[in-house]
């Protein structure tokens, strides 16, 4: 949400609608917007090799996103806008290698 009042809005005045339910075993959070359309799922991952003292700020979002959520799906609003949907199990995640 941050993302969309600053990047989105541009700190501008707007509005920002946000579900949360239980989907059988899943967290279903979505986030809606009128904002300018923009796809998250597009944004290329951050470049880790940087120490993080020497990156720019920002940027970590979206790569957050993508760890915290098993999915984020993104669609253009009618009549203008984004609808973002994370999901995340609330079954425990095999653990990666």
């Amino acid at each position: 949400m941050t993302n969309v009042i600053v990047h989105g809005y541009r700190g501008t005045p707007g509005t920002i609608e946000l579900t949360a339910e239980l989907v059988d075993d899943d967290i279903v959070v979505t986030i809606e917007d009128r904002a300018p359309t923009f796809d998250p799922t597009t944004v290329s991952e951050p470049d880790l090799t940087i120490p993080p003292l020497q990156r720019k700020p920002g940027g970590m979002g979206v790569y957050l996103m993508r760890l915290a959520m098993d999915r984020i799906e993104h669609r253009a609003r009618p009549g203008g806008g984004n609808i973002l949907t994370l999901t995340r199990s609330r079954v425990a995640r095999a653990k990666e290698g």
